[in-house]
């Protein structure tokens, strides 16, 4: 009896989905049944195995806007093919791809209950945002090891899909090591069975920690970067104070497509326009869906204090307001984003010649 083929769905942005580059990264979501550039690879390597029956492909502005949204809309294109196995990418360093292609697999594999891989980078803020929730396998920072991770990928999805349960677990599941197909730990603590009592096991593994052996713990704990504090200022009358803030305070209409979770993106407002002394509040929105903004939106001068430096200015208790505030939104958003952002308007603050930031946050 010959076996039934798997379906198939493969996720791409607009540059593998061969639509076009950056100029093109606004475009919205489109399907074309079968595979689609590096789809041909992911072909090849699934073999008489299955059947990339579409491949749904959206430019990276359009899907970051709004992930909750897109995502959605990503699903509904999917659901029609009714598949058995989800790829997405791989982004391998790509920022914003790589949490495009962690959120379509978060969402089909909540939704559609099947297996779902994807492919990145280590550095890539896609890997700690999805990694619970998707496979996601560990690649080079370059479209160059495109075939190998592919056949990586394709391993690991045939393996999902094989029925075969792994005898190291306690539950009778498919859900290989992570050592030994590549992938991101989903920091998921499944029961083994092992040749010693849990006493014992401990014991080792603490008198190996103490002799400075080799040891694996079942619990890797995060290795976060020490910032040393800088030094004191000592006359603030002198200097000149920029405001920055990653509330999510943005004009009407959210021109520069900051998205309420898992953002990217930072931008500059002259101060003078975007927050004059007559303001007014029907023309500001918040795009962070981590706080409850309407105090803000009544008086942004609570999230972004113009009004207070100024009097501190006005009574030369600070030297200069900078004319230029920096908005982002910090919701959700790794630490490795973040960092990433932070070191863009650091360089820029720099280059500015601030003396001194006020970070606001939410």
């Amino acid at each position: 009896m010959t076996q039934k083929k798997l379906r198939v769905v493969h996720y791409l942005n607009q540059f593998f989905g061969q639509i076009g580059g950056e100029d093109k990264a606004d475009v919205g979501f489109s399907v074309q049944e079968g595979p689609v550039g590096p789809g041909m690879a992911l072909k090849n390597a699934l073999g008489d195995q299955a059947e990339i029956v579409a491949t749904v492909i959206c430019g990276d502005n359009y899907y970051s806007k709004d992930l909750d949204n897109t995502s959605k809309e990503g699903l509904e294109l999917v659901k029609k093919y009714e598949p058995d196995l989800f790829f997405a990418g791989p982004a391998f360093h790509a920022g914003r791809y790589g949490v495009a292609c962690g959120s379509m697999c978060k969402n089909v594999g909540e939704n559609l209950g099947i297996p779902v891989i994807t492919g990145m980078f280590e550095e890539n803020p896609g890997v700690n945002m999805y990694q619970k929730y998707a496979y996601i396998i560990k690649t080079g920072n370059s479209a160059r090891g495109m075939v190998e991770a592919v056949n990586k990928m394709v391993k690991l999805g045939l393996k999902l899909t094989s029925g075969e349960l792994n005898e190291h677990l306690v539950l009778d599941e498919v859900r290989p090591r992570p050592e030994e197909y590549d992938y991101f730990s989903r920091i998921i603590i499944r029961n083994e069975y092992t040749k010693q009592i849990t006493a014992e096991r401990c014991l080792d593994l603490l008198l190996a920690k103490i002799k400075g052996e080799p040891f694996e713990s079942d619990v890797v704990m995060p290795v976060f970067e020490r910032i040393e504090p800088p030094a004191a200022i000592p006359d603030l009358s002198k200097i000149e104070v920029a405001l920055v803030s990653d509330g999510g305070l943005v004009p009407k209409g959210n021109p520069d497509g900051f998205s309420g979770r898992g953002n990217l993106r930072w931008t500059t407002y002259e101060i003078e326009d975007f927050l004059p002394e007559d303001y007014s509040k029907v023309d500001y929105e918040i795009v962070h869906t981590g706080y409850f903004p309407v105090e803000v939106l009544e008086n942004p001068n609570r999230l972004v204090p113009v009004e207070a430096i100024r009097e501190q200015v006005s009574q030369g208790k600070v030297g200069k307001l900078h004319p230029t505030f920096f908005s982002t939104s910090g919701n959700a958003t790794v630490s490795r984003g973040c960092a990433e952002m932070g070191v863009e308007i650091a360089a820029e603050l720099k280059n500015r010649g601030i003396d001194a930031v006020i970070l606001t946050s939410t």
